[in-house]
This record gives structure tokens, sequence and C-alpha cells, in this order.
């Protein structure tokens, strides 16, 4: 049973119901951006696999220093007491063709007493249309991590409310997804909330007494989403707390303290350390530790001095020396949240 489809789509059965009377792949892949559907996909993954005596696991972080003998070593060493065995192969980004080639291969004389769960980010088009995805879709499964589109969100709130013995009316479904943007996560962590309200309806005076707290940026939400890339979100928040009257140095302060900690994880890594010892060295750890891991794919050295050198720069604006506080402080944002310049021309472009 190969399994292509986007696991978050309106018209897709759920993950528990695909998982039904099926027999676990060799290897499978959970690719996308999307961190609550993989979460959520990896969860349900184990639970399935745990009563058909897979009571082994082994996760291997997926760094610089990785080498294929370690996949190999945990393929072949068995608990004496374990029936079964997962490996979860873990890219903090696009996964090492090399490694694929190799797992794809592997499949075609796998027994089924081990099974192999790959995450990673976002695939693009010649990974999609490369033969070992066209071998995995023959051989295993891969479930796209995807978000969901504006359109299919009220629906997707409406499903999360009834599993938690809730209804809402249209009007306090859109005013959640207005409030969390679209953010599967945080969206989630909202519904949660009213849940525990213990009311089996929600009215709109309670959907805005739980999400007035929600509304609040600090500048550690600005520090996250600039080490996620996320310039829209960021230029948003950045407005928000100079409406709030946040103090310029507070919201400087974290964003010059992120440039200091990505640089200092360069020099951890050219010095020889692994990303986990880098993270461990550096105390990042959890939804930090993802956030900078995303930040290092799109921020190199030589940027992170560049960085630290704009918020000197806003540090003098802050004082009344040189440039507006406000745009200085919004060209760091934007030095920060900077993808490539095909892609900054785009969000540009979107923002007119």
């Amino acid at each position: 049973m190969a399994v292509k489809d986007s696991v978050m789509t309106s018209k897709a059965q759920s993950i528990e119901t695909r998982l039904r009377g099926s027999k676990p792949p060799p290897w499978l892949l959970i690719h996308g951006d999307e961190q609550l559907v993989h979460i959520e996909t990896a969860d349900s993954i184990r639970a399935w696999l745990r009563p058909l005596g897979f009571s082994e696991r082994e996760v291997i972080e997926v760094d610089r220093s990785f080498k294929l003998e370690q996949l190999e070593l945990a393929l072949r060493s068995r608990d004496l007491f374990a029936a079964a065995k997962l490996v979860e192969l873990r890219f903090s980004a696009k996964p090492h063709k090399a490694c694929l080639d190799w797992l794809s291969d592997w499949s075609k004389a796998a027994d089924s007493e081990v099974c192999v769960m790959v995450s990673c980010g976002k695939l693009d088009r010649s990974q999609l249309t490369s033969a070992w995805f066209r071998d995995l879709q023959a051989k295993g499964w891969a479930l796209e991590a995807a978000g969901i589109p504006r359109q299919a969100l009220a629906g997707w709130i409406r499903d999360r409310l009834a599993r938690e013995s809730v209804q809402a009316s249209d009007e306090v479904i859109d005013l959640i997804a207005s409030r969390t943007e679209g953010n599967l996560l945080a969206c989630a962590q909202e519904i949660k909330k009213l849940a525990m309200l213990e009311q089996s309806t929600i009215d709109m005076a309670m959907a805005q007494s739980s999400l007035t707290n929600a509304a609040r940026w600090s500048a550690f939400d600005l520090q996250a989403s600039c080490l996620l890339g996320e310039r829209k979100r960021a230029l948003m928040i950045l407005d928000a707390l100079h409406a709030e009257a946040e103090p310029p140095p507070l919201i400087l302060w974290a964003l010059a303290d992120a440039a200091r900690q990505l640089l200092a994880l360069h020099e951890c890594l050219a010095s020889g350390q692994s990303k986990s010892q880098a993270f461990r060295e550096l105390r990042l750890f959890g939804t930090r530790e993802l956030a900078y891991t995303r930040a290092l794919d799109r921020i190199n050295p030589a940027q992170s001095l560049g960085l630290l050198a704009a918020a000197a720069s806003t540090d003098r604006a802050i004082k009344g020396i040189g440039t507006d506080m406000r745009e200085s402080m919004r060209t760091l944002v934007l030095l920060f949240t900077s993808q490539s310049r095909a892609k900054d021309r785009l969000l540009a472009a979107e923002m007119q």
C-alpha cells in the first residue's frame, strides 16, 4: 500500500484510518514544513506500530558528522527482547540523496521486523520526481506534512473542536483562524484552551476572552519569526510591538541575542562539533533548536556578522544617532528574514 496524498487535505482520510489494517512498510517518509502535522503523524505511526511488536525504537539525528554506517548499524542491531524495531532518521532540512538511495536499495530485501521512519523539511520538485521517491511510493509510504489552505481552515478547526466535544459558530471559527494566522500549532493550542472551559458550545465572548492574550506579542515572538524566516509575520509583530510601546532596547536585545547565538553556532560547527553538540553547548533545546536549525540553513557566518553590525547601527539609532530608529529596526528584520534574491522579490510583491 503506497500513501501518496497529502496528510492534510479535506478529502483525505485521517492518518489513523489509513493505518488501520495496513502492514508496516520497510520505510516511510514524512516531509513538509507544517510542524504540528509532522508531530501528530509521527505520533500516530509510533502508536500504530507499538501493538504490532515494534517495541524497540532508535532515533538518529542527521547532522554534519552523520555517516551511513550509523544507519546500517542501527538496522542490524536488535534488542534481544524486542520483536521488531523502529528506526527514526531525522533530517533538519532536505534529506541526503546518498542516504535515501541506500534506503531504497535496502528496502528491496528488508525483512518485516524493521521499519525506518524518515522525517525532513519540504521537498522540491526535483526530489519529488526522483528515482528514490518513486521507489518509496512503490515500496513504502510518502506522507506530506502540509499546511491547510485558508479556505479549508474553518473545516479543520471545526473538526478539531469536535474532537474535544466542543461546538462553535462560524463567526467564532473565523475569529480563531484570523487570530492564529493559519499557524496550526497555535490554532491547536487555542482549541485546547477553549476545551478547558468545559463548555459544550463556545460563544463569541468566550472566544474573544480566551484569544486576547494570544494577540499580545512579545520581543521573543519577533525573535522566533525572524529565525524561522517568516518575513510578513515578523514585520507585523514589529509593528504591533511599536504600537504597544514595547521598549526598543528590549526588541533590539532579542534580535541581537539571536544573531550572537547564530554566530556562536557557526563557530562551533567550524571547530568540528556536530550540530547536536553545538546546541547542547549553547543550551538551545526544543522549539529554540528548531528555530535556530532553520536559521542556520539560511544565514551563513558572514551574514551573522552582518546582522550584528545592523544591530549595532540600530542601537545607535535608538540613542538618536544616525538613521530613524523604526526604519533601522525594520531593516534589521528584513536582513534577518532574507531568503534569496528571487524569494525576497516575491515577498516584496506580496506585501505591496
